[in-house]
């Protein structure tokens, strides 16, 4: 099998030849990596063997860009989404979010009309291979975003579009305090706030499919839980978003496409939920969380597949316990239906010898090595 068809085999629940697999970094991981031995130049998908790649869609307003401040190692700019934030430059840490552009139903009003796709052909596209946040650079034209997207099908392998879900968009341009106080009291404005970002969304995808550029799956992100809990009750999930996420969900099944969503939390009272959207592929299955794949894989059988769940938690611990972890974990993908995936994404104190022999011991233990 090609890295297509081996993903391919696992979304279908049928024995993959060999463990699907696939992974994303913190900023600043690869950079120590290389430091440490991983070989410079190369991609970490042609290193690792990765089965799966993701372009990226730009589904905001598109409001001026602006870098800040730089200096100290610290970087804060005024992002195309309608929120200014400041963290540490070209590396993952905490983030401070300010200055939400929809600070009440009259500023949404004004901001609205920007959450369309432009006819000009002048216009930049909405799709490149970089990441939509902190993408500082122009995005390309339509025509460029077309090689790029001829060049990333050739790798054969599974080509994720990858952007934010409704909840998380919107709370980019409003600001996650308010956010939460809306849904509860404003849930009518939540909905439509959410159902505009959504119509830009499938505009986007129309337009890259008319070009040529039609993706296996689509990867939402959008956390909706904590450690604890949902962030939401599940009855204003139900109400407020699940109509969006049902409309996204069935123009993508109609049209031969995956639907992925990766939400961080215990998330376990929406999946079924999400199910009924057309949710095919859960990630990240955060460990802490309460969420664990062989429990989940029992629960839901052949109706959802699970991307994720190895603890990053245990990748800097014993190694025993990193070895129970995968042993308990990793044969699950033997007749299908997971994927090779840390519950969130890999930190640089992970070190690039701790990783190579994590995904070695994997490959090895799906084929039945010693210890499973």
């Amino acid at each position: 099998m090609n890295s297509l068809q081996r993903i391919q085999a696992a979304l279908a629940f049928e024995p993959p030849d060999r463990l699907p697999c696939h992974e994303s970094f913190w900023d600043g991981t690869l950079d120590q990596w290389r430091r440490e031995g991983m070989p410079a130049g190369v991609d970490a998908a042609d290193h690792f063997g990765f089965d799966v790649v993701s372009m990226y869609v730009d589904a905001s307003p598109r409001l001026e860009q602006k870098v800040l401040h730089r200096g100290d190692g610290m970087i804060t700019f005024r992002d195309r989404f309608g929120y200014t934030v400041t963290k540490r430059d070209g590396i993952s840490s905490s983030m401070e979010f300010s200055d939400h552009v929809t600070t009440d139903q009259a500023a949404w009003e004004r901001l609205k009309p920007r959450f369309t796709l432009s006819d000009d052909p002048a216009e930049p596209a909405r799709l490149d291979d970089a990441s939509y946040f902190a993408h500082l650079e122009p995005y390309p034209t339509w025509e460029e975003a077309v090689t790029k997207f001829e060049r990333v099908r050739a790798t054969e392998r599974y080509v994720l579009f990858t952007f934010y879900g409704p909840w998380e968009a919107t709370w980019r341009h409003r600001g996650m305090e308010k956010l939460l106080m809306d849904v509860a009291l404003e849930p009518d404005w939540v909905a439509d706030m959410a159902g505009t970002y959504v119509d830009l969304v499938i505009s986007i995808l129309s337009r890259c499919m008319e070009l040529g550029m039609k993706p296996d799956g689509i990867f939402l992100i959008e956390d909706l839980g904590s450690t604890r809990s949902m962030l939401m009750s599940p009855v204003t999930w139900q109400s407020v978003l699940k109509p969006t996420m049902l409309r996204l969900g069935q123009f993508v099944q109609t049209r031969g496409i995956d639907f992925w969503m990766h939400s961080c939390g215990a998330i376990q009272p929406v999946i079924d939920g999400l199910i009924d959207c057309g949710l095919r592929v859960l990630n990240p299955l955060q460990a802490d969380a309460g969420l664990e794949v062989g429990p989940l894989r029992k629960r839901y059988g052949r109706r959802l597949a699970f991307h994720g769940n190895i603890d990053v938690r245990k990748m800097t611990g014993p190694i025993d316990a990193l070895e129970e972890e995968l042993c308990r974990k990793v044969p699950v993908a033997r007749e299908g239906g997971y994927i090779f995936h840390s519950d969130h994404s890999v930190p640089p104190d992970v070190s690039f010898e701790r990783y190579t022999w994590m995904l070695g011991r994997a490959r090895e233990i799906f084929k039945g090595g010693i210890g499973d």
